[in-house]
């Protein structure tokens, strides 16, 4: 046999490749053991879990509502009387004017640079249409106005 520095025969020494392949199959190996473990700790947490949805289950199928049962006897409504109707509130309609749209008010914040819903509110209802601060906060969001802190602690709109 061959020998290079009198040591071991050439045949016995290994590449780096093959060394690095074996510690490498050595991981993988290691690696499937782990999770064949992993696999079947989730197995028994399934089960765990099965239980656990099964009992719930049946706990709350012995609970009807949640309310008890009332026992004795029914309280009777008393009725309204017929002479007199109670009148209801009509239904709420919109309350912005539908002119007011997130494109007024960024033409108000195009106009004024920067200013806060009050201020932008008070300009359009000098135009001629009457809207609140709250409705203009909800416009400009729609309008993509970025909002910022001012140093008196209100929110400031402006494009951009």
């Amino acid at each position: 046999m061959l020998q290079t520095d009198g040591a071991t025969p050439a045949t016995e020494r290994q590449s780096p490749l093959v060394s690095a392949a074996q510690r490498l199959v050595i991981r993988i190996e290691a690696l499937v053991v782990e999770v064949a473990k992993l696999r079947a700790d989730n197995a028994s947490l399934r089960r765990e879990v099965r239980d656990a949805v099964a009992l719930l289950d049946s706990a709350g199928g012995s609970v009807s509502d949640g309310h008890r049962a009332i026992r004795g006897r029914a309280v009777s409504i008393p009725k309204p009387m017929a002479g007199r109707r109670r009148r209801r509130r009509a239904p709420k309609g919109r309350a912005t004017p539908a002119e007011v749209t997130s494109d007024v008010v960024r033409a108000v914040l195009v106009k004024l640079g920067e200013a806060t819903a009050s201020e932008i509110a008070t300009e359009i209802t000098s135009a001629g249409a009457p809207v609140g601060g709250r409705a203009v906060r909800f416009l400009a969001e729609r309008a993509g106005a970025t909002t910022r802190v001012g140093e008196d602690g209100q929110r400031r709109y402006r494009l951009g």
